[in-house]
C-alpha cells in the first residue's frame, strides 16, 4: 500500500493556489451572476466519485479557475429519521460518517484545501476502507498542512469528543479502520458534523439527484440552463461537452465570459 503521506500532487494542489475566501457551505450559491456555479454530487466511499474527483482535481489546479467558480459539493443519500444520523447512505452508516467528515472540510476550509484533503483520502489503493475513520481524515488534514485544532475541522468532526491536547485520535478497539460504521463511530461524530450532514443530504435529495458522480455546471449559454456530466459504473454518460479536465475548464471559461458580458449590458 502506498502511503498517503507521500503525495507530491497534493502539495501542489494545496499550496500553489491562492485560497479564496470561504463561503458558508451550501448548495445555494450566494455568488450567482458573478461566478459559474459548479456542483459535484458524490458519495465518500463511491469509486465513481473517486474517478470524477480525480479528473476535477486538474480543473481546481488550473490557474485562476477558483476565482471564476462557486464550487459546491453535495452528498447523495436519503433522509431517514429512524437512522442514528438521520440519513441513509448507499454504502452504509460508515459512508454517512465519511460524508460528514468531508462536509466539515468544505465548511471550515478554503475549497482548494478541503479538496486536497479529500484527494488524499481517495489516494490509497485500499480505498474506500479508511473513509469514515477519524484517523484517516486527521492524517490527511495533517498531510495537507492544516491545523486540526485551529481550523475548526477537528471540533466539527469530533464535537464533545474533541480534545485539543491529542495529537492523534483514539484508535478504534479491535481494528484500526472501521468498515461497518457501528454505534461507536456514530457516537464519536460531532453535533455540527451531524447537522451539516442532514442538511446537505436533504438539499441533494430534494434536487432528485441519485447518481454518484454527477457534475452540474450552471449555464447561461445552454438553453437548458445547465450542463450535466455523469459517471456511472466507471462510464461517463451524457457529457455533451466532453469529460476531460480541459473540457470542463473550457466550459467554465465560456460560461464565465458570458456571465461577465451580461453584467456589462
Amino acid at each position: 500500500m502506498r502511503s498517503v503521506l507521500t503525495l507530491p500532487f497534493l502539495a501542489g494542489l494545496a499550496t500553489s493556489l491562492p485560497s479564496p475566501a470561504q463561503q458558508p457551505f451550501s448548495l445555494e450559491s450566494d455568488l450567482a451572476g458573478e461566478r459559474v456555479n459548479v456542483s459535484l454530487y458524490v458519495m465518500s466511499r463511491c469509486p465513481d466519485a473517486r474517478l470524477c474527483e480525480n479528473v476535477f482535481q486538474s480543473v481546481i489546479q488550473q490557474e485562476g479557475i477558483l476565482d471564476k467558480i462557486d464550487l459546491n459539493v453535495g452528498y447523495i443519500g436519503t433522509p431517514n429519521k429512524t437512522e442514528p444520523l438521520g440519513v441513509t447512505c448507499k454504502h452504509g452508516q460508515i459512508e454517512c460518517i465519511g460524508n460528514a467528515h468531508q462536509i466539515c472540510l468544505y465548511e471550515h476550509l478554503p475549497v482548494d484545501k478541503a479538496y486536497a484533503v479529500v484527494q488524499c483520502q481517495n489516494y490509497p489503493s485500499t480505498f474506500p476502507k479508511e473513509i469514515g475513520s477519524v484517523e484517516s481524515i486527521q492524517k490527511c488534514v495533517k498531510t495537507v498542512g492544516i491545523d486540526w485544532v485551529n481550523s475548526g475541522v477537528g471540533k466539527c468532526i469530533q464535537g464533545k469528543n474533541f480534545n485539543q491536547t491529542l495529537e492523534t485520535p483514539q484508535k478504534h478497539k479491535g481494528k484500526d479502520k472501521p468498515e461497518g460504521g457501528g454505534d461507536d463511530e456514530v457516537k464519536l461524530l460531532g453535533k455540527e458534523a451531524t447537522q451539516l450532514l442532514k442538511r446537505n443530504i436533504k438539499e441533494v435529495y430534494d434536487k432528485g439527484i441519485t447518481t454518484s458522480c454527477t457534475i452540474d455546471i450552471d449555464s447561461t449559454v445552454n438553453k437548458a440552463g445547465k450542463r450535466r456530466c455523469v459517471v456511472d459504473g466507471g462510464v461517463w454518460k451524457g457529457c455533451d461537452d466532453g469529460h476531460t479536465a480541459q473540457d470542463f475548464i473550457r466550459v467554465i471559461e465560456e460560461e464565465y465570459k458570458n456571465l461577465q458580458s451580461k453584467k456589462d449590458e
